[in-house]
């Protein structure tokens, strides 16, 4: 199993909806949201962007969805591989128990959060992506 690094705790509070703040801040995020340059180098912006989509068909909340994005960034910066044989997606889905917290989605469910947050990860430089991870 691969070593994996943990993300900043101080960006990845699933305690904080990152979309519950106030209207000067929303505006200035949603102003930034249109440079495409911003959005596809900074995975910061894709989990707003993302989770921004997610939360208006209203199927998710932010402590359902920050501990699959925080998965997502270890895994992907572990190299860990994706899919296809079982072995790998026990260790993926056990990997997933011990670290979603009060996060309601099971493995399942976060799979497809997770194999989403996988390819934006493809296309962002490391460099922009490393330090997230302590």
């Amino acid at each position: 199993m691969p070593r994996l690094e943990r993300p900043m705790p101080s960006l990845f509070s699933a305690l904080r909806d990152p979309l519950a703040q106030a209207p000067a801040q929303r505006r200035s995020r949603r102003h930034r949201q249109e440079d495409p340059q911003s959005v596809a180098q900074d995975y910061l912006q894709y989990m707003l962007n993302d989770y921004e989509q997610r939360r208006s068909h209203g199927r998710r909340r932010w402590r359902d969805l920050c501990p699959a994005y925080a998965f997502a960034l270890t895994t992907h910066a572990a190299d860990w591989p994706r899919g296809g044989d079982e072995e790998t997606e026990g260790e993926l889905a056990a990997h997933w128990e011990q670290m979603r917290g009060e996060s309601r989605l099971r493995w399942p469910q976060a799979r497809n959060v997770v194999e989403d947050a996988w390819l934006a990860l493809d296309h962002m430089p490391i460099s922009a992506v490393r330090p997230l991870l302590q």
